[in-house]
């Protein structure tokens, strides 16, 4: 039976809810944002310097013990990658190079920012920073897969739906950042992780999931659980974990960039390298990004600790309000190549999400509702 599909809006991004049987779920999105998934791969700044190294012996080497590994332990997740790519028209190896880019040890200077809070009220923020190609393009993604829980992403086109912002029909929400993998482990893409994440039941499971299934590249979660209105940093790196949950009491505020903060770098590593770009230009502008990442740290950190529990709107004003050297808002100013796309603040306690899209535009809704696909 073909996936049923329907187009809404919020906060000025586009809204796509698909359901039904999983491959045909992943071929009807395919189709339906057919135009986006090939704008998308075709302006990633990072392609053509990616396909290049993927056809060297040492990148046809790495992508296939990534590909092994992920096939192994996330096959489910990579078959849905083939629908995807198969409604679309899209090359799968080209989808597939695109969602591994962050486990080959590549040049991949992405961003974003996550704030959580728990004391009374409890609240996960993010903001999704992009390059300004994709600007426009970042659209919100309900899922409702036959079986599954159903979950809600902002979803690039061409990409597992599994990097970015997520809220699920559990009652689960996590912002993701990147943080780049000096050396990654032979384990799985991180985007099939995070997407096999999305079915955990609770919290506790959700943690386990990540301590249990380490993946190649890096990425930190920010997660929080509406039911126990509790709060945990999850840093997964190179098949290393380090989890930290927030304590109402003497460290309510949790911030992350796209450095680690918790886990200790092995020796002998940099923070950020490349396999691709070595030269010495490049090699400046990874440590750019490194820099930049503690630069929106030292924002954060600089914060005061409110005495009161905050509302979404201290959130939204610390993602919005302004750029480096006061604020973590990213425009592609200067030299930054990324801006911030959207903005996402979920009151766990207040059951209500709030969304800032493009330009400014901005709404509410509850969170349960935006879980389940419904405007």
């Amino acid at each position: 039976m073909a996936a049923g599909i329907r187009e809404q809006e919020l906060a000025g991004l586009r809204w796509l809810v698909v359901s039904g049987e999983r491959t045909e779920v992943f071929r009807a999105l395919g189709r339906a944002a057919r135009a986006e998934v090939h704008a998308v791969q075709d302006d990633l700044p990072e392609r053509s310097a990616l396909h290049r190294w993927a056809a060297t012996e040492r990148g046809r080497t790495r992508v296939g013990r990534l590909l092994d590994a992920t096939a192994a332990a996330c096959g489910r997740e990579l078959a849905e990658l083939r629908a995807l790519a198969a409604g679309a028209g899209a090359d799968f190896h080209d989808l597939l190079l695109a969602n591994l880019r962050g486990d080959l040890g590549v040049e991949d200077g992405t961003g974003c920012t996550d704030l959580g809070w728990r004391r009374t009220r409890s609240c996960v923020a993010h903001n999704e920073d992009g390059a300004p190609a994709l600007d426009g393009r970042l659209m919100l993604l309900t899922l409702l897969v036959d079986g599954d829980v159903p979950v809600t992403v902002q979803w690039y086109p061409g990409f597992l739906p599994a990097n970015t912002f997520t809220a699920t029909g559990n009652g689960l929400v996590w912002g993701i950042n990147h943080i780049q993998a000096a050396r990654p482990a032979d384990a799985p893409g991180r985007h099939f992780v995070a997407r096999a994440l999305q079915q955990a039941p609770n919290l506790d499971a959700a943690v386990d999931h990540l301590r249990t299934r380490p993946s190649a590249g890096g990425f930190a979660y920010t997660l929080g659980d509406r039911a126990e209105g509790r709060v945990v940093v999850v840093e997964s790196v190179a098949g290393r974990t380090a989890v930290v949950e927030a304590d109402p009491v003497h460290h309510p505020l949790h911030w992350h960039t796209n450095h680690p903060r918790h886990l200790p770098e092995p020796a002998g590593d940099a923070p950020v390298t490349s396999a691709v770009a070595n030269d010495g230009a490049r090699a400046a502008r990874s440590l750019g990004q490194f820099e930049e990442s503690v630069a929106r740290g030292r924002v954060l950190s600089a914060l005061p600790v409110p005495a009161h529990d905050p509302g979404p709107q201290w959130f939204l004003d610390i993602l919005t309000s302004a750029p480096l050297p006061r604020g973590v808002h990213r425009t592609a100013a200067g030299t930054d190549p990324l801006m911030t796309l959207c903005s996402v603040v979920a009151d766990l306690t207040a059951d209500r999400v709030t969304v800032r899209g493009p330009a400014g535009k901005t709404a509410e809704i509850a969170l349960s509702d935006f879980a389940r696909g419904r405007a």
